[in-house]
């Protein structure tokens, strides 16, 4: 009688661990087999193709465009390479640097807590310190006459002359909900544009730190921004075409300056997959995108 029920029992819990295995393993296959038969990964068609891959030394922290030039922030230098990848030259800057700008010929390097100004060949021309210490500066973008940079350590927009003055402080009327030290800031035709990406949303400025209007919605839809601290980067095209880079499903969609959506333009598989955010820039019919130390260069079709 002990062995039948021993057997017995022996029989249940084994096809109990067959039910939990085949309970467990059924939602993989049907997320694979939803993922293959989904059209919008199937068709999507870009109006960008690849035109190269560039490797670089160290993982690009920020980049910028300057002729055929491409000015490339690492840990502690500046790396200068032409569009085909090859070295051109290097300096070095001081670590931790977080964003690099290049307006009437020099190169301004955002850090943490202070600003410098280089000449294009690493002359050091002027720099100052932000104006509180516990300041966590992550992004900036130049005017004719300013500076804005966007800080997630106060939550909020600092404005100082190009010669270091501090101005003024910029707040969002709905406060920046800053999770992560994604919090970009550009500008167009003397307008700011910045990110809240607690909130999934872009919001505009007037240069004198006014609130003038705000788009963007949480989803995960082409034309809304998904999950945390989305959108991630943000930069305007030669059209004037707002464009949007964001993380955890990478992809870098176009609105108009109202906050119109348009299309996607790359999805994360030309992007080169992960779930890291792709830093861009834009030249003539040209996108670029960068991510650790790789740079691709995408152009428009039928270019």
């Amino acid at each position: 009688m002990d062995k039948t029920i021993k057997v017995t029992v022996n029989m249940v819990i084994f096809l109990i661990v067959i039910g939990f295995i085949i309970y467990m393993l059924r939602p993989v296959s049907d997320e694979k087999q939803t993922l293959i038969q989904n059209p919008a990964m199937q068709n999507f068609d870009s109006d960008y193709k690849q035109r190269a891959s560039i490797l670089v030394k160290d993982s690009v922290i920020a980049f910028e465009l300057h002729g055929t030039r491409l000015y490339v922030a690492g840990r502690e230098s500046i790396s200068i390479y032409n569009l085909r990848g090859e070295l051109v030259s290097s300096f070095r800057i001081k670590p931790e640097a977080r964003d690099i700008e290049i307006s009437h010929k020099s190169l301004f390097v955002l850090y943490p807590a202070h600003i410098e100004n280089y000449s294009l060949t690493g002359d050091s021309l002027n720099a100052w310190d932000a104006c509180s210490e516990l300041s966590d500066y992550t992004a900036f973008t130049l005017t004719k006459d300013f500076v804005y940079v966007s800080d997630v350590g106060h939550k909020n927009i600092c404005k100082y002359t190009r010669e270091g003055n501090f101005v003024q402080f910029i707040e969002s009327p709905d406060k920046f909900i800053t999770p992560s030290h994604f919090f970009d800031i550009t500008n167009k035709n003397d307008t700011i544009y910045c990110t809240n990406p607690g909130r999934h949303r872009i919001e505009s400025y007037t240069l004198k730190g006014d609130f003038i209007a705000a788009f963007g919605r949480a989803g995960s839809e082409a034309g809304s921004f998904a999950g945390c601290c989305n959108p991630s980067y943000i930069h305007f095209d030669g059209q004037g075409r707002l464009l949007t880079s964001e993380k955890g499903n990478p992809r870098i969609s176009h609105y108009n300056r109202s906050g119109t959506f348009n299309k996607v333009l790359l999805n994360h598989s030309l992007l080169g997959g992960g779930h890291l955010p792709y830093q861009l820039k834009t030249f003539d019919d040209k996108l670029v995108t960068a991510v650790k130390n790789k740079i691709k260069v995408f152009e428009l079709k039928n270019q």
